[in-house]
């Protein structure tokens, strides 16, 4: 089941407005969240929260890396990490444009996602130290453990990832590789309304921007 194919509509039931997920669930929409809004917070701003909350249990002031940032749910996920007081926010792109993108969703430092030295990179963005957070949505798991201190965690979000994760490596770090899969969430009401209730309030207040992109 893809994402997009799991949250229905914003419709009116009983002159209010509600996000109808998976076909049964029926969130009310708050006057300061859009139509497009809602529906970019069900499906990207849900992934992306757990991702953060459930997943990776991302504490105050805890570095963390977003790979894929200018995407709809790395932009929300930095957001959100700013909004959840993590110590440094440091994006991942593959262009100026979508570093551009990245900073002014509030990272701190956005570096190039080349493969080719990106564990460096990465640890250079967080002043010489190993990161304790990395979201990964594929294609950059090998840099992310190289970059990744004791006790971190990596949050795996998509379906082509670069390799395999020798256990040895974890036991040796201390270090945590997590997969995640919206469908799971989906299956659970309560993580789904969870989710889409902090969503909504922060972006009535002005302090999460969802965008429709990639």
């Amino acid at each position: 089941m893809r994402t997009a194919e799991a949250v229905d509509e914003v419709r009116v039931e009983d002159g209010r407005r509600v996000l109808v997920v998976a076909g049964r669930l029926a969130l009310p929409v708050p006057a300061g969240v859009t139509d497009a809004q809602a529906l970019v917070l069900a499906r990207a701003g849900t992934t992306a929260w757990h991702l953060l909350r459930t997943c990776a249990h991302l504490r105050p002031d805890e570095s963390i890396v977003v790979h894929d940032a200018a995407s709809e749910i790395g932009a929300i996920a930095v957001q959100l990490a700013r909004s959840f007081a993590a110590g440094r926010v440091i994006a991942t792109e593959s262009t100026p444009a979508g570093r551009d993108r990245a900073a002014e969703l509030g990272a701190d430092v956005a570096v190039d996602s080349d493969p080719d030295g990106l564990a460096a990179r990465v640890i250079g963005a967080n002043e010489g130290v190993q990161v304790d957070v990395v979201l990964d949505p594929g294609g950059a798991l090998t840099a992310s453990l190289d970059a990744l201190a004791p006790f971190g965690r990596i949050v795996c979000h998509g379906a082509d990832q670069d390799g395999s994760v020798a256990l040895t490596g974890l036991l040796g770090g201390s270090r945590a590789v997590i997969g995640f899969r919206f469908e799971h969430v989906l299956a659970r009401p309560d993580m789904v309304a969870r989710a889409v209730s902090e969503l909504f309030g922060l972006t009535s207040a002005g302090r999460l921007r969802p965008v429709a992109g990639d």
